[in-house]
């Protein structure tokens, strides 16, 4: 027997069956112009050496709350992610995956990892972090988000780059404003 929820309706088939759809040319896009591609490769390189590079750096008798610092960021990150790439404000032509957020690699690797390095250099007090964030925010927006663009990793619709710049100290300032409050740390 088959329960039907009563918010199953036509219009939420024709949306599902629209992903799939969409799902299918995704991942077909994939297979023939990404999988193992220079890019793919590089993508590749950029997911795991920065996080064999950030362990060997990370400051162990505070590896919690720097995870949990980067784990915020990195949910922030998601979830605006998710928001922009379904509203069409930016798109991904190539992916390390088809089935896994957009770009991996950037959410939940680079930015959180450059992210949680500011903020294990600079947590000690507010000016310094801010300070610190800004010019890693003007890196990753005016700088990085423009290589990726230019190597075909991010395409930019009606998303502008001073909004990243805004995003990254934001979601910085968030986290570390967050961890203050439950007492993971305390700082000036």
């Amino acid at each position: 027997m088959i329960i039907r929820s009563s918010h199953i309706t036509k219009a939420f088939e024709e949306v599902q069956k629209a992903r799939e759809q969409l799902h299918q040319l995704d991942y077909k896009q994939w297979m023939d112009e990404s999988l193992f591609t220079w890019e793919w490769f590089l993508l590749a390189g950029l997911t795991t050496i920065p996080l064999i590079l950030w362990w060997i750096i990370l400051d162990k008798k505070r590896a919690y709350e720097i995870a949990f610092y980067g784990c915020m960021i990195n949910i922030m990150a998601i979830i605006l992610d998710d928001f922009g790439t379904n509203l069409a404000w930016w798109g991904y032509p190539i992916k390390l995956l088809p089935t896994i957020p957009p770009l991996l690699t950037a959410d939940s690797i680079l930015v959180p990892i450059v992210l949680m390095i500011i903020y294990q250099m600079f947590s000690t007090n507010w000016k310094k972090h801010l300070i610190a964030n800004a010019i890693t925010a003007a890196f990753l927006a005016f700088i990085a988000e423009p290589i990726f663009i230019w190597i075909g990793y991010y395409q930019l619709n009606s998303w502008k780059l001073l909004f990243s710049f805004l995003f990254y100290n934001a979601a910085s300032a968030l986290a570390r404003f967050i961890i203050m409050k439950i007492g993971t740390r305390t700082g000036a």
